[in-house]
């Protein structure tokens, strides 16, 4: 008499790899395609085998979500709070956007879409913004701007980056080479690398918590 073995393809495909399959999807078919059956396709296994890593389709949506927050955010947090001068830890951060190896921009704007059906996620959005702004505010601050031109250019640096990608701009590598160093002067006021204001001595850049949020900027006692 034959015996069936089970298929261990099944218990094979990792968490991980389930994360990995419902970003892809999510990333290039939007959040309705993320369901069960779709997945189990796409990973060549039985729906057995998803629920044999989660309990429910929400819980593979709750560590798609955390996914985000984590392997999408950090490189922002790395760039934004590293070391250097201000003008040394925005340009990483332009060539984080631009390089796109670390961060992808699909999967940001692919989430952003998925918030306007789920208040849960519009929430960790919102979260996540607010904690980016604060990055790079940090950075002004740093340079010697005061509280409110501060907290106003970083706003306009990171809605110009959200922008450029709801936008759907289409330009190579080369040409947003060519162009970051004069985004690079308008959006900071740095010329030539210098600080706008020289004769203020840059403070260590404080470490960006995940609770910060983009609060009203107050201004210093004089």
């Amino acid at each position: 008499m034959r015996t069936v073995k089970p298929k261990t393809t099944d218990r094979g495909i990792s968490t991980e790899d389930w994360i990995e399959v419902a970003k892809n999807t999510l990333i290039r078919e939007g959040i309705s395609a993320v369901k069960v059956d779709r997945l189990a396709k796409k990973a060549g296994v039985t729906r057995g085998g998803f629920y044999y890593r989660f309990k429910s389709r929400q819980g593979l949506l709750d560590a798609l979500l955390e996914d985000w927050r984590t392997t999408n955010n950090k490189p922002w947090l790395d760039a934004l709070s590293g070391p250097g001068s201000p003008a040394d830890r925005f340009r990483a951060f332009v060539s984080l956007v631009i390089d796109e190896r670390d961060y992808k921009s699909d999967y940001d704007t692919s989430v952003r879409g998925w918030s306007r059906v789920s208040p849960k996620v519009a929430a960790a959005v919102h979260e996540v913004d607010d904690i980016r702004i604060e990055g790079l505010r940090q950075i002004f601050l740093d340079a010697g701007y005061e509280e409110d031109e501060a907290f106003v250019r970083a706003r306009i640096t990171y809605f110009h980056q959200v922008g450029y990608y709801a936008m759907g701009v289409r330009e190579s590598s080369k040409r947003r080479i060519e162009l970051s160093e004069l985004y690079y002067r308008v959006l900071t006021g740095f010329r030539n690398g210098e600080l706008k204001a020289l004769e203020l001595k840059p403070r260590e850049a404080a470490p960006i918590r995940s609770d910060d949020s983009d609060r009203a900027p107050r201004r210093r006692a004089r």
